[in-house]
């Protein structure tokens, strides 16, 4: 695929994954609109790099999805790249912790339902362009999930589940569809994942800018499935022996549920 001279959106664009592949887009001469609910780390973003482009939004908003989609399709009638980044994690164990399901629809909105209304109400438009992509950052928890986090795994699943049938009905039109499914990454929601189930500075997971690099390598390849580090590894581990990979996460799991 065409990696330069695109006018791209990313949710979530702030901070962690999605300002690292903002920050390696704008390498390649694109346009990037980053977007995402707080709208001080929007600013510092464009502070730290002046050519980003800002928008706010709460992806888990109907009203506010509309909003945005208004304005990107107002402002930036050349998008023809989506990157569906924003997420949110929430811990939880089930059998101490008091049921939210404020806090469990929170994850499902911005994971998943968010997600496919931006995309859905976008692909009329991408539809319209020569060549129009749309990434979807999921996660390696759509293949084993983390019982630690029972809500945010499923949503992943979910998303995963999505962008394949995506994919497939897009089949043959100028919409290309990639999906990213990494795995333990520095970001500053792992941090705070690490810290309130008391396991923090671990230091184990991949720097975000060295895994944006690994995704516009995959891009640059047409691997719609990019699979990074250790998230390749769960992959194949599930594929081949699903038990031990089950076990794997299930350990670590543990020590989360612990503290919880």
């Amino acid at each position: 695929m065409n990696l330069s001279n695109n006018t791209i959106l990313i949710t979530g664009g702030g901070s962690g994954i999605g300002l690292a592949l903002a920050v390696e887009l704008l390498n390649y001469n694109n346009k990037i609109i980053i977007a995402g609910r707080n709208i001080e780390k929007l600013q510092l973003a464009q502070t730290n790099h002046p050519k980003l482009e800002i928008l706010q939004v709460d992806i888990s908003d109907e009203a506010s999805v509309k909003k945005l989609t208004y304005e990107v399709l107002e402002k930036y009638p050349d998008l023809n790249f989506l990157i569906n980044n924003a997420g949110v994690i929430n811990l939880w164990n089930i059998k101490t912790k008091k049921v939210s399901i404020s806090g469990q629809k929170a994850e499902l909105l911005t994971n998943v339902f968010g997600t496919i209304q931006l995309t859905q109400s976008l692909i009329p438009f991408l539809l319209n362009k020569k060549n129009a992509t749309i990434l979807n950052v999921s996660s390696a928890l759509a293949f084993v999930p983390m019982a630690s986090a029972p809500v945010y795994s499923a949503t992943k699943a979910a998303l995963h589940s999505y962008t394949i049938s995506l994919r497939q009905q897009l089949q043959g039109t100028n919409v290309s569809v990639f999906e990213v499914l990494p795995a333990a990454i520095n970001t500053d929601m792992a941090k705070h994942i690490e810290k309130s189930a008391g396991i923090e500075a671990s230091g184990q997971g991949m720097l975000p800018e060295k895994l944006a690099v690994l995704i516009v390598s995959g891009l640059k390849k047409n691997n719609f499935e990019i699979r990074p580090g250790m998230a390749n590894i769960l992959y194949h581990l599930h594929r081949f022996f699903p038990t031990l990979a089950q076990k794997m996460l299930a350990k670590q799991a543990q020590k989360m549920l612990a503290n919880l």
